[in-house]
């Protein structure tokens, strides 16, 4: 398949991978210090749990040509920066559309991206499981297995056309593509994992090592103040049914258990305090969409979500701390 791919960071970089490996015709669309590394350089990744060194070469270009006609486009980057690539994105020749990451303005996306390219391209929002950070020439890559895309529409699955595409897409991998029926739903519930996370980081100053056995709980304990904040303003819970986790006080007790060993290994860097730091406008974003989210509904209590959110630095300090 012939398949484009915008942004290649940390996770853009592991599914371009991926897409390789699979056997397509990869290009990626870069400018900047990004292009010419990957010119030079190639794709590296250091995959840093499989203990192994991969290197791809896909084709580059600053521009895509708007004759040029592919089956698939990725878009892989921050929330934020996705509004502003979509009167890009629209003029591609392409079928499909996805869009990779964090993104809680999904709705308004996909009403933005339709008013630009028209009703006959597919819009579809995905999220891959990576984490990891740039060093120089190459990215390291922490992921548990071969990783998975969760992908789907705004409120629906993927056609059983577009299902058949990003199976072909990946084919030969042992990547996984699962389908979801409500992506804006999935985001808003992962974004209520991710944030107590985010909070804790920047009030530990992205050292997750210092973090005692109670801040660490809370973070469950604020995930599902969020989950039940997420049902109350109408937007459906997914994975179907998955508040009931909270409870249950043995999964309750393995999340803890679990984000404890994370916080004190590598893995707490590369999954979260690396992004943290380096990433300070996609956390502000999430943080500041979620806030919007409570807006619908203002009078719902979350005292450990404030609590945890209270205690770390405002945004204008994050930023002075961490942007370079």
């Amino acid at each position: 398949m012939k398949i484009l791919v915008y942004g290649c960071g940390v996770i853009g970089s592991y599914l371009t991978h991926v897409l390789c490996s699979a056997g397509n015709d990869v290009t990626v669309c870069a400018r900047g210090r990004t292009r010419k590394i990957l010119e030079k350089y190639g794709l590296r990744i250091k995959h840093k749990l499989q203990n192994k060194k991969t290197i791809d070469r896909p084709r580059m270009i600053g521009e895509a040509d708007e004759n040029e006609r592919c089956d698939i486009v990725f878009s892989i980057m921050q929330g934020q920066q996705q509004t502003a690539l979509l009167p890009t994105l629209a003029r591609v020749n392409a079928p499909l559309f996805v869009l990779v990451g964090n993104n809680l303005c999904a709705a308004d996306t996909e009403r933005e991206f339709h008013r630009l390219a028209g009703d006959d391209k597919t819009l579809l929002f995905g999220f891959q499981g990576t984490g990891g950070v740039r060093e120089g020439n190459h990215t390291v890559c922490v992921r548990w297995g071969s990783s998975r895309l969760v992908c789907g529409g705004l409120h629906s699955f993927p056609s059983p056309r577009d299902k058949a595409a990003l199976r072909t897409a990946f084919a030969g991998t042992k990547y996984g593509v699962g389908f979801m029926d409500d992506m804006e739903g999935w985001l808003y519930c992962h974004a209520a994992f991710i944030l107590p996370i985010v909070y804790l980081s920047y009030k530990r100053g992205c050292d997750l090592r210092t973090a005692s056995r109670n801040e660490v709980n809370d973070i469950t304990a604020a995930a599902k103040e969020a989950y039940a904040l997420i049902k109350r303003a109408g937007i459906k819970i997914r994975p179907v049914g998955d508040e009931a986790y909270f409870e249950s006080r043995a999964k309750m007790t393995a999340t803890n258990l679990a984000l404890r060993a994370m916080a004190k290994t590598f893995v707490g860097e590369l999954a979260a305090t690396d992004h943290c730091r380096n990433a300070v406008t996609e956390m502000e974003y999430i943080d500041r969409e979620f806030n919007r989210l409570r807006g619908i509904v203002p009078d719902f209590k979350m005292p450990v979500w404030d609590r945890m959110r209270a205690a770390m630095p405002d945004w204008k300090e994050v930023h002075r701390i961490y942007d370079k």
